[in-house]
């Protein structure tokens, strides 16, 4: 009697037409194109210098619809894209587009932030209110950006990679643009433009080697990315409290500018702390010993084209994870030596009491 064996065929993926392909690309040229009307205003006319920032509605309805839609774009991508259609074909151009525009964008930014300071007098640390220079209009604009960053999100949920999309990743996108907003609300000018310096010329970094990593182009700074993240994270904290204590005068500080001090100090150090957990959770001490990137994978594509910022994620938590262990040694030695420092001081001061009457009943020293 003959046994039929029955065998699992994979589908083969649908390889996506060149129209399907510019389609989507010129779906996102179209989002670009409205965010440039929107954000591009004239520039007696942007909040913070012409006009009143909007109000926290805005803020509310971007980031509470951005959470909305994760999940809900997550359920159509399984249901209609993947192991449907070759995503990362169809999404390859307009990949390429969003990075660049980013690329172009920071870079503007960073321009913007530059000829306001060699050109246009800004002051570089210890200023309150300067308006007019174009460096408030510039930190304006970033601001915007952090909404179009959302994609950054999408383009993992419509690829796939759902794992990638972590608790950290949604903290950001979710938290930095209120800190911006409250930036913008509360002081638009002077000193604010130092975080917006800094996180574009990373984007400038970052994107263009997304861009590079699509067209399978080797990045020359690619290793100098997680030093280059690490130092704009003690940067602008070094810079934020140096001008609380040192340069911002104390007699025009108002409550407005320990909000926007707070936001960003508390958007750093919890940035911070969520990497190095991030990093133990996902990868481990055994990753770190092997060097191995947990990289996930879906269906049969191949995984060299994976979004590279994944190693760049855990490049970073690593050395975050590295640096906060070593402050725990360091706090721990110092305590250990403090500890040893008082046995060696309460040592002759005991023997002193027990020489005299008796020890009164406050005495440290057991």
């Amino acid at each position: 009697m003959c046994r039929s064996t029955e065998e699992t065929v994979e589908t083969p993926l649908k390889t996506p037409s060149l129209l399907e392909r510019y389609t989507c690309a010129s779906a996102l040229a179209a989002i670009l194109a409205i965010f440039g009307k929107l954000t591009f205003v004239p520039y007696s006319e942007h909040p913070g210098y012409g006009v009143t920032m909007h109000s926290w509605r805005v803020p509310a309805a971007l980031t509470v619809g951005y959470l909305v839609s994760l999940p809900v774009m997550k359920s159509l991508t399984n249901k209609y894209l993947l192991g449907k259609v070759d995503v990362k074909a169809l999404l390859k151009e307009t990949m390429i587009l969003y990075n660049v525009a980013q690329v172009i964008l920071n870079g503007w930014t960073v321009y913007k932030i530059l000829d306001a300071l060699l050109n246009r007098g800004h002051p570089l640390i210890g200023d309150l209110e300067t308006l007019g220079t174009g460096a408030s209009y510039a930190v304006w604009v970033h601001y915007c950006d952090k909404y179009l960053e959302f994609f950054d999100t999408y383009f993992m949920v419509l690829r796939g990679n759902f794992k990638q999309v972590s608790f950290l990743h949604i903290y950001h996108h979710f938290s930095i643009g209120w800190a911006w907003w409250v930036a913008m609300t509360f002081w638009p000018g002077g000193d604010a433009y130092f975080g917006a310096l800094l996180n574009s010329i990373i984007h400038v970094m970052m994107y263009s080697y997304y861009a590079l990593a699509l067209l399978k182009i080797q990045c020359p700074w690619k290793r100098y990315l997680t030093q280059a993240q690490l130092l704009q994270f003690t940067s602008v904290v070094v810079y934020t409290l140096a001008g609380l204590f040192i340069f911002w005068p104390k007699e025009k500080m108002e409550m407005r500018h320990y909000i926007c001090v707070i936001a960003q100090v508390w958007e750093m150090t919890s940035l911070f702390i969520l990497f190095a957990l991030f990093y133990r959770k996902s990868y481990g001490n055994n990753s770190r010993k092997s060097g191995k990137v947990l990289v996930p994978s879906v269906g049969k594509t191949d995984e060299r084209d994976e979004d590279q910022c994944q190693k760049a994620v855990a490049d970073a938590t690593n050395t975050a994870s590295d640096m906060i262990e070593a402050a725990a040694t360091d706090a721990s030695n110092v305590m250990k030596s403090a500890k040893k420092t008082l046995t060696e001081t309460a040592g002759p001061m005991q023997r002193a009491a027990e020489g005299g009457m008796s020890r009164p009943s406050w005495s440290i020293v057991s």
